[in-house]
């Protein structure tokens, strides 16, 4: 029966499956590959199974009811499947990178490919087309000056300007694609990010690119947020529907750790757009991202079944008062 493939070029999403397992995700003969998709992602799950039936014979296609947010642990049975697999694609909506299944599964060897919120259109975007390797040399240089500061402060034409400390964290290179066992990538994103000091942050923060959220995205209106100690104690914006939504985003939690500024992060894909979804947004150039709840699989200490990230345009960022992004422009 032909595949409804909505209007996307059938011959582009091929080639975007056939990018995100060999050059992404580096499948080779005899490993095995568990793809863990859910009913909303099935169909992009057996496109990734045709063509990794192509590569290995050991393919796994495991189906879960859709989470209600990203950070949300999988079923065991699931769980064990992503420790068994060398290649685990985790093409579920929401994502399950900060969870204690893939830090295991990590601990254990997986290579894993986090890819929330994909769809055909994605597979067939150009950002997906991006030379990862050289985009990574300079995620490496990022993530070094991370690992070597103690002080990042982000300032942007919007008003934003927030100060955390980094001292001792070790930043993450993440290039969009995983060749050592254990590595995590999230194509078409490419980025570096560090956990801050979790009590350390400060200032203020004008969201005016994207909470890549399915009941937010895009932003019209900038949202600001208040940060003392750490954790947003206040949400402020022109457009009272989406102050309220992303009120509602964080009180659905119940928990204060839902608010703490858990990630600074750097988008390096020069061919990414901001879109409204994680993996174009995340990673696209010139923008930074910070990252709220869960950060204990990143290097920091905060537990919890959440993550929550926002999208800033033109940031400039210094860590030790040594520019790394000047208005969007890399200066490492």
């Amino acid at each position: 029966m032909p595949r409804d493939y909505r209007g996307v070029s059938e011959a582009r999403v091929i080639e975007g499956a056939d990018i995100l397992l060999r050059t992404c995700g580096r499948l080779r003969p005899g490993e095995r590959i568990a793809i863990v998709c859910d009913t909303d992602t099935r169909l992009l799950g057996d496109i990734l199974a045709e063509r990794a039936a192509l590569i290995t014979k050991a393919v796994h296609v495991v189906e879960v009811a859709p989470f209600a947010m990203h950070g949300q642990e999988p079923p065991p049975e699931v769980a064990e499947q992503m420790r068994l697999a060398d290649l685990c694609l985790g093409i579920t909506s929401k994502s399950m990178v900060h969870t204690t299944a893939r830090k295991e599964s990590a601990a254990r060897g997986t290579r894993y490919l986090s890819l929330p919120d994909f769809s055909l259109e994605l597979m067939a975007d150009e950002a997906l087309r991006v030379n990862f390797e050289a985009r990574g040399v300079l995620g490496a240089r990022v993530a070094d000056a991370f690992t070597r500061g103690n002080e990042v402060r982000v300032t942007t034409p919007r008003g934003t300007d927030v100060t955390m400390r980094i001292d001792g964290r070790t930043a993450n290179s993440t290039p969009g694609y995983v060749t050592s066992p254990g590595a995590m990538g999230s194509p078409p994103d490419i980025e570096s990010h560090v956990a801050p000091l979790e009590t350390s942050a400060h200032g203020r923060i004008v969201v005016d690119g994207s909470i890549p959220f399915p009941t937010i995205g895009l932003l019209r209106d900038p949202l600001r947020l208040t940060i003392e100690a750490g954790r947003v104690t206040d949400i402020q914006g022109d457009d009272p529907r989406m102050v309220a939504e992303l009120k509602k985003v964080f009180e659905q939690t119940g928990s204060p750790r839902a608010y703490v500024l858990a990630e600074c992060g750097v988008g390096l894909n020069d061919l990414a757009k901001l879109t409204g979804v994680m993996l174009t947004d995340e990673g696209a150039a010139g923008t930074v991202h910070f990252g709220f709840g869960s950060n204990s699989t990143i290097g920091g200490l905060n537990e919890i079944p959440f993550h929550l990230d926002v999208v800033l345009r033109e940031p400039t960022l210094t860590v030790d008062g040594t520019v790394v992004i000047d208005r969007g422009d890399l200066r490492v």
